[in-house]
C-alpha cells in the first residue's frame, strides 16, 4: 500500500513538474481544442448584427451542459461559419463568448474554491470568439473572463442563476442565448 501511494506522489509530482515548463498552463487547468487556429487578421466574426449597448464589450451565448448545443446557429448567425476554440476548465456548462471589437485581449483566470483565488490559465492580445466549458458546480463559477479594450476592463463570470434560469453574463456582456 506504501508503495503504491509513494508511486503516485512520484507520477503527479512528475506531470506538474512537466506542466510547468510550458506557456499554456496545464491541461487539467485549461484545455484547448481547435479545428485550426483562428488568425485575427483574417477573422471574420459578424459582431455588427449583434445588437449591443453603448457600454456592452461582448456577448456571451449559453451553448448546452457537457454537450455543446446550438453552436452552428451561432456560428452562422454571428460568426460567419469560422472555427471557435474551446478553453475546457471542467466538465459542464458550455459558453459562447463574442467579443465586439478587434484588438480586444483577453485572460482565462481558473477559480479556486478552496482558497477563493483565481489563476491565469490564458492570455491573448487578440481575441477572437471562444467557447469555454466550465461550472461543474452550480454553487460555484470555476472561471473567469477579462477582456480589456482601450483601457477598458470587463471581467465577469458566465453562469446560470439558480434563481431564475438567466444566464448571468456580467455588467458589460450581452445574453444572444436562443431563446
Amino acid at each position: 500500500m506504501r508503495i503504491k501511494r509513494k508511486i503516485f506522489t512520484l507520477i503527479l509530482l512528475g506531470i506538474l513538474a512537466l506542466t510547468g515548463c510550458r506557456e499554456p498552463i496545464a491541461p487539467e487547468t485549461s484545455t484547448t481544442d481547435t479545428e485550426a487556429t483562428p488568425n485575427p487578421e483574417t477573422s471574420t466574426s459578424n459582431t455588427e448584427k449583434i445588437n449591443f449597448a453603448d457600454n456592452q464589450l461582448y456577448a456571451v451565448a449559453y451553448l448546452g451542459y457537457e454537450e455543446s448545443e446550438d453552436l452552428d446557429y451561432y456560428k452562422n448567425k454571428y460568426l460567419d461559419g469560422e472555427v471557435v476554440p474551446i478553453h475546457r476548465f471542467s466538465g459542464g456548462e458550455y459558453y459562447l463568448i463574442i467579443p465586439r471589437f478587434e484588438g480586444m485581449s483577453v485572460c482565462l483566470y481558473k477559480n479556486d474554491l478552496d482558497t477563493m483565488g483565481k489563476t491565469k490559465v490564458y492570455e491573448s492580445d487578440s481575441c477572437t470568439p471562444f467557447i469555454i466549458q466550465c461550472n461543474i458546480s452550480d454553487i460555484f463559477s470555476d472561471v473567469t473572463v477579462e477582456l480589456v479594450y482601450q483601457g477598458e476592463m470587463a471581467e465577469f463570470s458566465p453562469y446560470i442563476s439558480l434563481k431564475d434560469g438567466s444566464v448571468v453574463v456580467g455588467d458589460r456582456g450581452l445574453d444572444i442565448t436562443k431563446k
